[in-house]
This record gives structure tokens, sequence and C-alpha cells, in this order.
């Protein structure tokens, strides 16, 4: 498969697994499916809120499917519900026009031409608010994931209205090349990346798409590591994955990638026979590693009281067995998936500044780096000035990742 081409039949081949995957999976009881006017339009979005969770405002997770995918499917496939259930937060699940994302690219999902606008941004914060007005969701305690088309659109919210939720996760997506210079959050943006080293729907190496060319996945956690001010990560492995983790960052942020050895699929702690027929055309689903633990272990770090500055959130409880984990500083590598590459040249199709116009603009976004500011990857914390001021910096991009060569994969 050429990956360099548009992914006309590669969505229409995406289209017929999930599908597959749909008809398939068991039915779940149905939560409640509310409505909420956005732009003008009535949009629906699935609500599920765990049975017995106690009266007042709890976290809410807000989970946005992929291209094609029906929210539906989303809950059952990811099957977040039973994470929420036992953590005591509240999930919803927003309905795209005709399953697809306006995600930021100039086109719609990244393979069909984007004749009607509409904010998808905007209906995603107007679920938060319907929510947190209703005193269901904590708005102090509201994150923000999503998988393939609805990562797309998670990365956009997390660059454009950074202030609205405590975290991201972004699943199977890496950003548009544009978002180097665009990518102008509002405050530090914790997040979590996962993306598959045999993903043939968005090839974690990168890849043209209609309306924008993608980073590499590497460059992409970089990216977010540098906005975030974030010193040099650690690695750790897990099963069928390896983990960079920036944990040295601003007051606030942290970064986590994990290199997934499978394909265009969420990790999960256990497969059948679904994942093995959605694989054909997806790629593998990997199991040990569960996508839905990682990610709110991730998010309950974030949120509540604003943290003090100079003082990091507390690590979250490990959910890998502490004799899996051997960090290595990635200086200690020959070849580093991170090393910096010369600084590429403004895309042509680079969107416009992704700041939220309703927010001024804060030393934040973007003063310019000054002679001698102490590096962030020479194993020392960066300092707040000094992260500050690289958030300008544009974002080199690196070679593809060393899970593509022959190395060892932990099993």
């Amino acid at each position: 498969m050429h990956f360099a081409k548009p992914s006309f039949l590669i969505g229409a081949l995406f289209a017929a697994s999930l599908a597959l995957v749909c008809a398939i999976a068991p039915a779940r009881a149905a939560d409640t499916v509310r409505t909420v006017v956005s732009g003008g339009i009535k949009r629906e979005y699935i609500l599920h809120i765990p049975k017995g969770a106690p009266e007042g405002p709890k976290p809410l997770v807000i989970a946005l499917h992929g291209a094609l995918q029906p929210a539906g499917m989303m809950q059952r496939y990811l099957d977040l519900d039973a994470v929420a259930d036992r953590e005591g937060f509240v999930v919803a699940y927003p309905k795209g026009l005709n399953l697809l994302w306006n995600d930021g690219r100039s086109s719609i999902a990244g393979f069909l031409p984007l004749l009607h606008r509409r904010d998808d941004g905007r209906f995603v914060l107007d679920v938060l608010d319907r929510l947190a007005a209703e005193g269901i969701a904590d708005p102090g305690r509201a994150y923000l994931m999503g998988f393939s088309n609805g990562g797309f659109l998670t990365a956009f919210v997390a660059c454009r209205y950074a202030e609205r939720f405590a975290a991201y996760a972004a699943l199977m997506m890496t950003v548009p090349v544009g978002y180097a210079q665009s990518c102008k959050p509002s405050k530090p943006v914790p997040i979590l990346l996962m993306n598959g080293t045999y993903d043939p729907i968005v090839p974690m190496f990168g890849r043209p798409t209609p309306g924008a060319r993608l980073m590499s996945a590497s460059s992409t956690a970089s990216l977010f590591a540098r906005l975030d001010g974030c010193a040099a990560p650690q690695q750790t492995s897990a099963p069928h994955a390896r983990i960079w983790r920036w944990e040295r960052c601003a007051p606030g942020a942290a970064v986590a990638y994990y290199e997934i050895a499978g394909g265009h699929q969420p990790p999960s702690q256990s497969t059948g026979a679904v994942d093995a027929l959605a694989s054909v055309l997806l790629g593998p689903r990997r199991s040990g590693l569960d996508a839905p633990r990682e990610i709110w272990a991730f998010f309950k770090r974030f949120g509540g009281p604003k943290p003090v500055p100079g003082r990091m959130p507390e690590a979250a409880e490990p959910l890998v067995a502490a004799a899996s984990l051997s960090p290595t500083p990635l200086a200690s590598r020959s070849t580093t998936a991170l090393a910096m590459a010369p600084t590429p040249a403004p895309a042509a199709d680079a969107a416009p500044i992704l700041r939220n116009p309703d927010s001024p603009a804060t030393a934040w976004q973007g003063i310019a780096p000054q002679d001698g500011d102490a590096p962030a990857g020479n194993g020392q914390a960066a300092s707040h000035t000094s992260a500050v001021s690289r958030v300008a910096t544009a974002v080199p991009l690196p070679p593809p990742s060393p899970l593509r060569e022959r190395t060892a994969i932990p099993r």
C-alpha cells in the first residue's frame, strides 16, 4: 500500500471494517441520548452516568469517535464506561454530522472536501457547557479524548481552547505540519498520545492528506513537549509498547507518548475474534495494555485546584508492573526517536493561529527565545521563564520511529 496517495480507498475500507465490528459487537443497554443546539444545528451526544454515582458535579470525559464510526460503537469498542463506573466519572460521546468531524484540516476527516463549514470544536464546548450548567459535570475536571478523526479534533481543541479542559488524549492521529507554527495554546497542555507502528490509516511516520500534510507521531509528541516547556523524557516499556514520558514541564503540564506495536486500534486489556476480524484492514489490536485505564490514570492527575507554581502534580499510580519498567534516558540511545532535524519551512497549507479568539494573548503564547535560555533536554528541568520563551520556537521534524527498525519489541 502506498501511503502518500489520498486516502479515499483507505477511508472506504476503514468504513467497511468499522461497520463489521459494529454489527458483531455485543449490544449494550442504551444510555441517554441528548441534544444541544450548536451553531444553529441540533446536535446529539450519548451520556453515560455511572449507576449509584452521588449527586453533584462529577469529572467528565468527552470521547470523540473516529471517521464513519457511530458514537455508540465507539462506546462499546473502547469500553471506557467500565472505567467510568469504577472511578465515578461521567462520559459523553458526541455524534459527528454524517459520522465525520471537521477536525482542523482543510477537509472533513482528511478525505472529503470542506463544502459546509461547521465548528465541531464549538460543538464539543457546547456539550461541556450544557453538562456543567445542569450540575452534572465539574468544569474544572473536564477531559477530552478522541480516536482517529476524533483525535485530530482533540488536538485542534487543545491548540485553540486549551483552557477549557484539564487534560487531553489523542489516539491514532498525528497533527498537521502547520501546527508547528500555528498551535498557540493559552496554557500548558497535559496530553497523552498513542500511535500504532503498523497503522495503515494514519501511519506514524506521517504522510500527506487532503487538506494537510501530517507530522510523524514522534514529531507530534515533540511539539507538545516543546509547547509545555518540557525537559528530556524518560523511556519505559509495557506489553507491546514503548512509552516516553515528559514529566519535568511547566507547572500543570506533562506529555506521554505511547508507541504501540499494533495497527489503527487502541490496545485493550484483552482481545477476541471481533478484534481479529477488524485487524485485517486496520492492523492488529494488542492486548495487555488497556487504553482507557492508561488514559484515566493520566487524566486524574490534572484538574481541580490549580497547581502550585514550581510544583509538579503527583505521579499517577503505574498500571504496568514495576518489574516490566526499565527507565532509559533517550540520550543514551545511539539513534533517538526524537532527534531533531533542521527546522522545516512553514507549510503552504498552514492553518491560522489556533488560539481561542475569546482569550487575550498571554506571555505563554509567544515570547521569542532569547540567547542564554537553558536547554530543556540536558537532563535538568527547564525554568518556567525559559519554558515560556521557547513556545514560539518552530518544531523540527525528527526521523521515523525506531520501532520501524528491526528491533526487539517487548511482548
